[in-house]
């Protein structure tokens, strides 16, 4: 499940508990065991939300979608307000000093500390403000690395089960690197249509035996977009090409030339400039990127049940739209 999901359900919770699902107070979107998190300061997290993915607040036209977005995004800023109290209570916080170098980070990507304060302004911040705001983030986050990340491992065997379930991730497949010279003739071309492509061709084909340089013909004569590049197609893998094109491709040789042959594009010569086996790649090499997919699932899994957890034992008051 989702964390997106697994905080939809947990803010569920305080109505089986008895608790009122309904905040009292007026421009508050929602109280966590006490701490108010402002409709003002939920809007404008919808609107970062909704910008990171290119929207706008306006071009939302349904409700129904509007009111999961706001649910989400509130339930994200419930489970922030929680992470934060938790860190406060075990004493677990951001040291000044790193607070003040990541606040410095993101003044750094303006151009001057004027529009840094005019973009804090335009988010509801001033300085001290963001300053507060870095230190509850970085809290959280130190919080969750001391007190669930730090003990998540993987084993070998975890590797090794991994490796053997998901060989075709392993797996590149034989790759073959063509360049083709191409003249267009449709499928139901009549036949006084083809002999002309034919001949064509043909005249083509006897220019490379001559000793032609097949990029220089490529991009003079073949009828394809890949021409200016003197017909390279790059590499590709079975089944990413036309049957007809790739039962030739796959069967030259490097630095042989096909005959002329036809595909439902047209007629084609190909060059293959270089074949690459099939790789598996070995256990011990994948090893690292393996143990640290694993890493970042757990981690994800874990800080999921982590929140859930902590909005279990909370007391939330959540204002409905």
């Amino acid at each position: 499940m989702k964390l997106k999901n697994i905080l939809n359900l947990a803010l569920l919770l305080p109505l089986c508990l008895g608790q009122t699902a309904q905040a009292a107070s007026v421009g508050v979107a929602a109280t966590v065991q006490g701490n108010e998190i402002s409709e003002t300061k939920l809007l404008k997290s919808i609107g970062f939300y909704l910008k990171q993915r290119g929207a706008t607040v306006d071009s939302i036209n349904d409700p129904k979608i509007y009111e999961k977005i706001r649910s989400e995004v509130l339930d994200q800023l419930i489970g922030q307000q929680l992470l934060w109290n938790a860190a406060q209570k075990d004493n677990i916080l951001a040291k000044d000093e790193d607070v003040k170098s990541a606040f410095d980070q993101y003044q750094a990507k303006f151009d001057s500390p004027l529009i840094f304060s005019e973009k804090l302004a335009e988010s509801g911040f001033d300085e001290d403000s963001f300053r507060d705001n870095l230190k509850q983030q970085l809290s959280a986050k130190k919080w969750l690395q001391e007190k669930v990340l730090d003990a998540i491992t993987v084993s070998e065997s975890e590797i090794h089960d991994f490796y053997l379930q998901n060989l075709s991730k392993f797996t590149e497949k034989e790759k073959v690197r063509p360049r083709h010279i191409l003249t267009k003739i449709s499928p139901e071309a009549n036949e006084m249509d083809m002999n002309i492509a034919m001949s064509r061709m043909r005249a083509i084909k006897q220019e490379l035996d001559s000793g032609a340089d097949f990029i220089e013909l490529a991009k003079l004569k073949s009828q394809d977009t890949s021409a200016v590049v003197g017909g390279d197609l790059g590499y590709v893998e079975r089944g990413s090409l036309v049957e007809s094109f790739e039962e030739v491709a796959f069967s030259l040789a490097p630095g042989e030339t096909s005959k002329i042959f036809q595909s439902s594009f047209g007629l084609h010569i190909v060059k293959l400039v270089d074949k690459k086996p099939q790789i598996t790649h070995s256990e011990a090499d994948m090893k690292d990127q393996i143990a640290a997919h694993i890493l970042k699932n757990k981690a994800a899994e874990a800080v999921e049940k982590t929140i859930s957890s902590l909005k279990q034992g909370a007391t939330i008051e959540v204002n409905l739209l």
